[in-house]
């Protein structure tokens, strides 16, 4: 039964939370926020498998891949926001041996544009480690957000837009 105590609830619970802790951290110098933040991707990455599959948000720019396409994905979605994806708050972190679930708010955003809304990820364990994540948003928002974000008129593949550049 999924609950909100199981080992695995409680990494899902530290990786959002405690990475928007960091992030919302007026207290840290810059310098300061990077090496933590650092440090916390280093910490969540060890509880990875490196046979890791993402499944991205978005219906043209949905996607599939590895952990080195996660790598590129994750680098060119920063790029294409001033606000990569921000939880705001958690409504539940849900887990059990098999899968998880997050349900909450997110926002991103880029210049005037603020995208906030209720989403999810989902994902699968296997022998204690996260081997598949599925990014559950609105998708033709996420299109139109992040292909507004592109400074060029992209027509490749989702694959070859999330890796374009990086």
């Amino acid at each position: 039964m999924l609950s909100d105590t199981h080992p695995n609830a409680l990494w899902l619970a530290d990786l959002y939370r405690g990475g928007a802790a960091i992030t919302s951290d007026r207290s840290l110098s810059e310098d300061e926020r990077l090496r933590r933040q650092q440090e916390h991707v280093k910490e969540v990455m060890e509880r990875m498998s490196p046979d890791f599959v993402i499944h991205t948000g978005g219906v043209r720019l949905a996607a599939t891949g590895g952990m080195e396409f996660m790598r590129r994905y994750t680098k060119r979605r920063a790029s294409l926001a001033d606000a990569n994806v921000e939880p705001l708050e958690f409504d539940q972190i849900l887990a059990d041996d098999h899968y998880g679930v997050v349900h909450g708010t997110f926002r991103t955003s880029r210049g005037d544009w603020k995208w906030t809304r209720v989403g999810m990820g989902a994902w699968r364990f296997k022998d204690g480690v996260a081997v598949e994540h599925w990014e559950l948003s609105d998708g033709p928002t996420w299109d139109e957000f992040f292909l507004a974000g592109d400074p060029g008129a992209f027509t490749g593949s989702a694959e070859e837009f999330w890796t374009h550049g990086v």
